[in-house]
């Protein structure tokens, strides 16, 4: 396995506790470093004397953690004093500002935020040019300049060299404006439940769902609360299950902090998860030759039902280590475009090279209603092996994850699954956790495999 160089970035981004790690001095160097890498990756034009003809253009947007104001001022900060213009959209998605950055044209863009992370994290996520993610080696060399603590032996910037800060008054219409204007959709008669995880897409997704025609309940859309993630949002699907029973919903959706990613919920209360999601949306595509290449990309963490149900269907599955820009990375390399991951994070890559919530709950519902099929028949769309995620939080998951013992042991455990089923290992990217997913056959035997490995982790921590 490719050894991974990188030191600050984690899966997604810079990530760690708001004035703790991500300090006011720690992030005004990243906005400076950040520009000279989006300087130096640039086509600057030149005039004849040889001084660049503009400023280069950085959007910002952040979820709604109150950490994210002094740290946009940071950042901010760090990229004007290195001569760059920046654009504030305030409150929006990490698709939104994407999305927003191609839109206006911008050089790069920045989202403040931490996903589905507690309210005490934040983070970072850039975007090159058309809202597009940095790879691995992109962020070894942003890392190289972040690590020279703004060191770049240039010349002072002063004058009018010095870049100037903009709001975007209407972030919020344009994203929405582009989003809607792919769908036509009706969605009278349709009681929709939503949990906006009082994050970024806590004004979008029902302003949008509305806007078709949905009834709309909405949960967790208070963007001043401080509540971003707290018992709530799609990585806990038991308050979906409880908001769509009490409400009567036909369906309901949950979205995390930044928006990125959703999970859905029936009337039953049986989550769809990015599995479901991605099987039911590729096979609509497929009957109405839609679906490139017959083709999608998941990861390592997709149940063996959807594989068993992408074969049955003709449907190549291509997979990659957890991660959307890994599955992205894999899309564009195999002309594939639908991939996602069972977390929620799924990409339409016909509309955005990066998974976005609302675009993929609309996505979802378009297919829904051209099939004519009862929402309460999507979730057999795939069979669901019993499996169950467990997170250690340890104290060096580097030195677990690198144990020998270790790795003999899930050796030993998969033998037991009898090629039916799996066992996923990992440390977070983001948190001081290992992660163990196992699945087989019977929840029996899932918990038995589950209990003996984490013991085992335990007793090397």
């Amino acid at each position: 396995m490719e050894r991974d160089l990188r030191q600050l970035f984690g899966t997604d981004g810079i990530r760690g506790v708001a004035n703790k790690d991500l300090t006011p001095e720690f992030v005004l160097n990243v906005g400076k470093s950040v520009a000279k890498f989006l300087n130096l990756s640039s086509k600057i034009e030149i005039n004849k004397q040889g001084v660049r003809k503009k400023n280069l253009k950085i959007l910002i947007g952040k979820d709604t953690r109150p950490s994210g104001d002094f740290l946009e001022a940071a950042l901010a900060a760090g990229i004007m004093s290195s001569g760059c213009d920046v654009y504030s959209a305030g409150v929006l998605s990490t698709p939104g500002t994407a999305m927003l950055s191609k839109i206006l044209g911008m050089d790069g863009a920045i989202v403040i935020s931490a996903s589905h992370n507690p309210l005490e994290d934040n983070g970072i996520k850039i975007f090159k040019q058309n809202g597009v993610k940095l790879t691995n080696e992109e962020e070894e060399k942003l890392e190289d300049l972040i690590l020279k603590n703004g060191n770049f032996n240039e010349d002072e910037i002063i004058g009018l060299d010095i870049g100037r800060l903009q709001k975007v008054e209407n972030a919020l219409e344009i994203y929405i404006n582009h989003i809607i204007k792919d769908f036509c959709l009706n969605l009278d008669g349709l009681k929709i439940a939503v949990d906006c995880a009082n994050g970024a897409t806590s004004i979008t997704v029902p302003k949008v769902l509305e806007m078709f025609g949905a009834k709309v309940i909405k949960y967790n859309t208070d963007i001043y609360s401080g509540l971003i993630n707290k018992n709530c949002g799609s990585t806990h699907p038991e308050f979906l299950q409880k908001i769509v029973k009490e409400s009567g919903a036909d369906l309901g959706f949950s979205y995390d902090g930044d928006g990125d990613r959703v999970i859905g919920c029936d009337r039953f209360s049986r989550i769809l998860d990015g599995d479901v999601l991605m099987a039911f949306s590729a096979i609509e595509m497929k009957k109405n030759n839609m679906l490139k290449n017959n083709s999608i990309v998941t990861t390592i963490m997709a149940n063996y039902g959807f594989e068993k149900a992408m074969a049955d269907n003709g449907i190549k599955v291509y997979k990659t280590k957890v991660g959307d820009r890994y599955v992205l990375e894999k899309m564009l390399e195999n002309d594939v475009i639908i991939g996602g991951e069972q977390s929620g994070h799924i990409i339409f890559r016909n509309y955005s090279d990066i998974g976005d919530g609302l675009l993929s709950t609309l996505t979802f519902l378009n297919f829904l209603l051209k099939s004519n099929i009862n929402p309460d028949e999507v979730y057999d769309v795939i069979e669901h092996y019993p499996q169950e995620l467990r997170n250690l939080r340890v104290k060096n998951k580097n030195h677990i994850m690198q144990s020998e013992q270790l790795k003999q042991k899930i050796k030993e455990a998969e033998k037991l699954l009898q090629n039916e089923g799996k066992i996923v290992v990992r440390s977070s990217g983001t948190e001081p956790l290992i992660r163990v997913m196992v699945e087989a056959q019977t929840i029996e035997l899932v918990r038995d495999i589950q209990e003996d490995l984490c013991a085992f982790i335990n007793s090397l921590n």
